[in-house]
């Protein structure tokens, strides 16, 4: 094995995330320009055994008081248990950060800690080997963190495994009850979904930024969206779940309509055979129905009046298709059409996609990591029926020691530890 370390093109580097297990959106080659075009100065380090790239990360610099970072978000993308590909890359890297003057470099590789059931039961061992192994090669493993945040990878995130789904399954084996029954609720309100193009995205920043702040979180800016749209392209997919109130009027009416015949024909019966009990079950059942529907006509008329528009947007979001898996990114649901249940028929639609393009798993992505009825989305993403993911986390390897250790106490002084 000659194995030398270099910068690849991003041609070579695209073709190898592409294939890689381990490969995700962060990852990818449209990450890379997506980063050069917020102004960040990113690069594609990477071993080659003679020709053949074996190993691969886009790293990020970052600036710290002291020095930059060198940071692996999700990466490197490697065998990790080569164990002699691994000591060699780590070597080439840290030596090569030194050339450079990186202060300390940190990897958050895409390797799994736990897995736990929807309800925080472990399903496998922790992975400490792992944790040892990094020890090994110099790296420090930083605390575990909790929590959801917009900046950065999430440490927590649940995934639904689509490798033995068809079309055919996907509803009615691997949903939870709720979801079918939501996915029902939609046919009948008539909710439908648009691909956004990119005149739609101020719209689309409008739904998250409203969301956000109703949450209590950072939203992206506009032409953060507008960037991702222009370079993922069609592995981006920008999506709106819509209501035209009109036509949803409509066919309530309608359905009313149909639910005073049944009861004039049920009211003639009941006329005629007065202790006939079955016909008057009937008969108040269908006017239950009917009550439902004019409540409906109601509650839809007055929120068409509040809107002052007949078609209304529901919930949208963003996700970004790889080869490895598709990825539910950001999203936002207007409060007062809730009741429409928009992002179940949107996340239907986007697992649909995913099977349809052979893709193996679904990542709904971050949650808090705490099962203790906290986490507010939890219970969304767990009705789909995956499974929840810890990440080893992040390790820092020093590439300047001393210079790293006062970094390391002028944030304990400052409280910023």
């Amino acid at each position: 094995m000659t194995l030398h370390f270099t910068e690849l093109s991003p041609d070579e580097y695209a073709v190898f995330e592409n294939q890689h297990p381990l490969g995700t959106y962060t990852q990818s080659i449209e990450q890379y320009k997506l980063l050069i075009k917020r102004g960040h100065e990113p690069r594609l380090l990477g071993v080659k055994n003679d020709d053949l790239v074996v190993a691969a990360s886009l790293v990020m610099t970052e600036s710290t008081r002291l020095g930059s970072v060198f940071l692996f978000d999700r990466g490197p993308l490697l065998d990790f248990n080569d164990t002699q590909l691994l000591a060699f890359f780590v070597r080439e890297v840290r030596q090569f950060a030194r050339k450079i003057g990186i202060l300390y470099i940190q990897w958050e590789p895409n390797i799994t800690y736990v897995k736990t059931d929807s309800k925080g039961n472990l399903i496998e061992t922790p992975n400490d080997m792992f944790l040892n192994l990094m020890s090994q090669r110099g790296f420090e493993h930083q605390p575990f963190t909790f929590g959801m945040s917009t900046n950065g990878s999430p440490t927590w995130e649940y995934v639904k495994d689509l490798s033995h789904l068809t079309d055919s399954t996907l509803v009615s084996k691997s949903y939870g009850k709720n979801v079918q029954y939501y996915l029902k609720k939609n046919q009948q309100f008539g909710v439908k979904l648009r691909e956004l193009s990119r005149e739609d995205l101020p719209e689309f920043k409008t739904l998250t930024q409203k969301t956000a702040d109703r949450l209590h979180y950072h939203d992206k800016d506009l032409s953060f969206y507008e960037m991702v749209y222009d370079t993922y392209a069609n592995d981006a997919t920008f999506i709106f779940a819509e209501l035209n109130f009109e036509t949803y009027i409509t066919e309530e009416n309608q359905k009313i309509i149909i639910s005073n015949q049944k009861l004039d024909k049920l009211q003639i019966k009941i006329n005629k055979y007065p202790t006939q009990d079955k016909f008057k079950r009937q008969y108040n059942e269908f006017d239950d129905q009917k009550q439902h529907h004019i409540k409906r006509v109601e509650k839809a008329t007055q929120q068409m009046q509040a809107a002052g528009q007949s078609v209304v947007v529901v919930a949208g979001a963003l996700f970004i298709q790889q080869p490895q898996e598709m990825t539910y990114l950001y999203s936002g649901t207007y409060e007062a059409y809730k009741d429409y249940y928009g992002p179940y028929q949107i996340q239907d639609t986007l697992i649909q996609k995913a099977v349809a393009n052979g893709i193996k798993n679904y990542n709904f992505y971050g949650i808090s990591g705490r099962f203790d009825g906290s986490d507010g989305v939890l219970g969304f993403k767990t009705a789909f029926e995956g499974e929840a993911r810890q990440l080893v986390g992040s390790f820092v390897l020093p590439v300047q020691p001393i210079k790293y250790k006062m970094y390391r106490l002028l944030k304990k002084i400052t409280g910023r530890q």
